[in-house]
């Protein structure tokens, strides 16, 4: 399976989230600075690093693909900016809604062997915006001579 493709499956999913796409206002590939604020929230998506490892015969490898998805909200009530109410999505909220709607997709469709998430970040430095950081590893396999 090829990089860019999972890295298309990554953004799909989180754009065509039932919960996310009602709040959610894009799904950017790659980070930026020129961000409008009408455009928040908003998600990032950063590709990190891509190890190679566990050469098999007859040409078989290992990748574990890095993907950082970067999620920021603009939240002016500080009572609602971690835990959001009916109304509005704080960013503990919006942390839940990725890992779910991620979640609902165990091998990605098909294109990974095994994804996990092993570390969440916060920011909060920069009132009232707040954001997340999920590291997302993925395992999948590639024919060494081929790319495939």
């Amino acid at each position: 399976m090829k990089l860019e493709t999972i890295f298309n499956k990554v953004k799909s999913i989180l754009e065509a989230d039932d919960v996310l796409k009602v709040y959610i206002k894009k799904v950017y590939s790659g980070t930026r600075s020129d961000v409008p604020t009408s455009n928040f929230p908003c998600i990032f998506l950063e590709p990190t690093n891509a190890p190679e490892r566990d050469v098999t015969m007859p040409h078989g490898i290992e990748i574990d693909l890095g993907i950082t998805i970067f999620a920021y909200i603009k939240v002016m009530d500080i009572d609602k900016q971690i835990v959001g109410d009916a109304t509005t999505k704080g960013i503990l909220d919006v942390d839940y809604d990725i890992k779910k709607a991620l979640g609902a997709y165990v091998d990605l469709d098909g294109t990974c062997v095994t994804y996990s998430l092993p570390n969440t970040r916060f920011e909060f430095e920069n009132y009232p915006f707040r954001g997340v950081e999920i590291d997302m590893d993925i395992m999948l396999k590639q024919n060494f001579v081929t790319r495939a």
